[in-house]
């Protein structure tokens, strides 16, 4: 088994970010693999979401109107999200807010994290089309699970 850790303690010196002397940020993900008894939907995916979060990071330091608290929870959104899910497509709002993206096979999954709070909305070709919050986890396993079987079948 094995871990990987992200480092962000230095983030209280960044230009936007205000720590009022009293935090210290530091992310770090969870084990790279779940034991063997763990179904699809458990594993990890944090070694196969580097790019995007070096990216998401790249567009945060050059952002700033990047909002503290939607860069921490889409953060460790991106690093939980399952093995099976492709890497999302990832922007920064005019207002600071940050969107995780996937469109494959007419489907759409957008997660926008702003401040403590996240909109998610999907659509499909067939139809279905809704908005919720990440406590849908129904909902979202099920777009979740769209999505990769449509990436996969352009393959």
């Amino acid at each position: 088994m094995t871990a990987g850790v992200l480092d962000f303690s230095g983030i209280g010196n960044w230009r936007w970010y205000s720590t009022n002397g009293t935090q210290r940020v530091s992310y770090v993900a969870k084990n790279a693999y779940d034991p063997p008894t763990a179904t699809l939907g458990r594993e990890s995916s944090y070694g196969r979401r580097v790019d995007v979060l070096l990216r998401l990071l790249e567009l945060t330091v050059k952002s700033p109107q990047v909002q503290p608290d939607a860069f921490a929870r889409a953060l460790e959104w991106v690093i939980n999200l399952p093995e099976a899910l492709p890497n999302p497509f990832v922007a920064i709002g005019d207002d600071g807010s940050i969107s995780t993206e996937w469109d494959a096979g007419g489907n759409s999954l957008h997660v926008t994290f702003e401040g403590d709070t996240e909109e998610v909305y999907f659509f499909s070709p067939t139809g279905e089309e809704w908005e919720s919050s990440l406590d849908a986890v129904d909902k979202l396993s099920s777009a979740m699970r769209t999505i990769a079987l449509a990436t996969s079948a352009r393959r």
